[in-house]
Formats: structure tokens, sequence, C-alpha cells
């Protein structure tokens, strides 16, 4: 079995809209796993954003890194 490991947990959150019969919004957080050093580099935003379309189906809005996972 093929194991990977990656240098960075990085944790952003977000909120999603709450879908029908519910109404409101929720709370989300997404862990992205890189080996990049900055948690707001280009090279992870655009790993983010297509992690999120795959996720989601678009692209949420108010995405903002939290803090860095330690474990």
């Amino acid at each position: 079995m093929i194991q990977f490991t990656h240098k960075h947990k990085y944790v952003y959150k977000f909120e999603l809209q709450k879908r029908a019969p519910f109404v409101g919004w929720e709370k989300m957080e997404y862990i992205l796993l890189t080996n990049h050093d900055d948690p707001n580099s280009k090279d992870n935003r655009a790993l983010l954003e297509s992690a999120l379309r795959i996720a989601y189906g678009y692209q949420p809005k108010g995405v903002k890194f939290s803090y860095e996972k330690t474990t």
C-alpha cells in the first residue's frame, strides 16, 4: 500500500448555505494536506480551489486560513 506524507495540515474555514428544507448558514472546515510552506501561497490556493470545486461543485466565498493542525 502506498502511503503519502505531507509537511503541513492547513485548516481553512468558510460558510456554506444550507439546502432546503433547512435555511441558514453552516460553518465548515477543510483540511488541506500539502508540502508548500505558506498557507496563503498561490500554489496552496490553487490546490484548495480545485479541491473545494470537486467536493462542493463550486468555490465557496470567504474561505480563510484558520490554523495549522499539528498531529
